[in-house]
């Protein structure tokens, strides 16, 4: 659905993106992200036609972003910031926008209608923006980018700035996009978000791809499971990781607060062999499995820049 092959852009003297590439499947989720100025935000503002690369080529939908208008029309932007005319109101400002893309004041009214529905702003639609919190100024532009039905959402940050209850609802109006068949790509510091929407992932850091796949092939890659363990003397651990790290089945030993982390590919498997071993090592007084986060992932592959 969207292909972009070494993109490169300059800005004065800084290269914001050297030859990054990025592949979004259709009808997916799909989350960009990399620490700061690791050139998130250009990628976006090219996908949305608002920049223009330096080199390199992107295909929406098979057609070459260098059409213009054919493929604007298939694209809806949730910029971070969210532009917006403070003294109208959400209806005020779908109507305007409606306009702008000639829809006759009969389809214009149901589609507003259905959108500020979509987005839970019906019992506000008619108050002034300037009133809004950034939740709902949120939730217009989201209703602003699904207006002439978009196959394609670009999200730039969309949760910042939101409260616990509203992100939530923000979650659940994208998946619900998902489920309709649009195809999404957000861009997110919030690494739990992420994981919690995405499908895949693609890793970005100083204007490269690092690595792009599913959530749940990169996680297999880093680890699948980790194993924690808490130790009955701390003067063990340093040999206890050394006799861990030595084990075929373990890809990382690291010590955190007490603990001895292990990370293993295969829980039925190797977690029983951890276990002996660290046994035959130490005493072990508690042991907790957990699951191989977004952040784990990321901390491997982009060095722990995480901004």
């Amino acid at each position: 659905m969207i292909n972009a092959k070494n993109l490169t852009k300059r800005f004065g003297k800084v290269d914001a993106l050297k030859g990054l590439n990025l592949h979004v499947k259709k009808g997916s989720i799909q989350g960009l992200i990399g620490p700061n100025g690791a050139g998130k935000s250009t990628t976006i503002k090219i996908l949305s036609t608002l920049v223009i690369a330096n080199s390199g080529d992107v295909t929406i939908n098979d057609i070459p972003l260098k059409r213009g208008v054919s493929v604007r029309s298939m694209i809806g932007v949730v910029p971070e910031t969210p532009r917006l005319h403070e003294n109208k109101s959400a209806r005020s400002e779908l109507r305007f926008h409606a306009k702008l893309y000639g829809m006759s004041q009969k389809e214009a009214k149901s589609r507003i209608s259905d959108l500020l529905y979509a987005v839970q702003l019906e019992d506000a639609a008619d108050r002034p923006i300037r009133g809004y919190s950034t939740g709902m100024k949120k939730r217009v532009a989201l209703a602003l980018a699904l207006l002439h039905e978009p196959e394609i959402l670009l999200l730039d940050e969309p949760m910042s700035g939101l409260d616990p209850v509203i992100r939530k609802q923000f979650k659940e109006i994208i998946l619900d996009l998902k489920e309709m068949g649009k195809t999404i790509l957000v861009s997110d510091h919030d690494l739990y978000t992420v994981e919690e929407l995405c499908d895949s992932v693609t890793i970005i850091q100083d204007g490269k791809t690092v690595v792009e796949d599913t959530i749940e092939s990169l996680r297999h890659e880093t680890g699948s499971i980790a194993i924690e363990l808490r130790v009955s003397d701390d003067s063990t651990m340093d040999g206890l990781e050394s006799k861990l790290t030595s084990l075929d089945c373990v890809t990382d030993v690291s010590q955190k607060r007490g603990w001895v982390i292990v990370k293993v590919r295969d829980s039925k498997t190797d977690i029983p062999v951890v276990i002996h071993t660290a046994s035959n090592h130490t005493d072990i007084l508690e042991a907790k499995q957990t699951k191989i986060t977004l952040e784990d992932i990321f901390l491997k592959f982009a060095g722990g820049h995480h901004g």
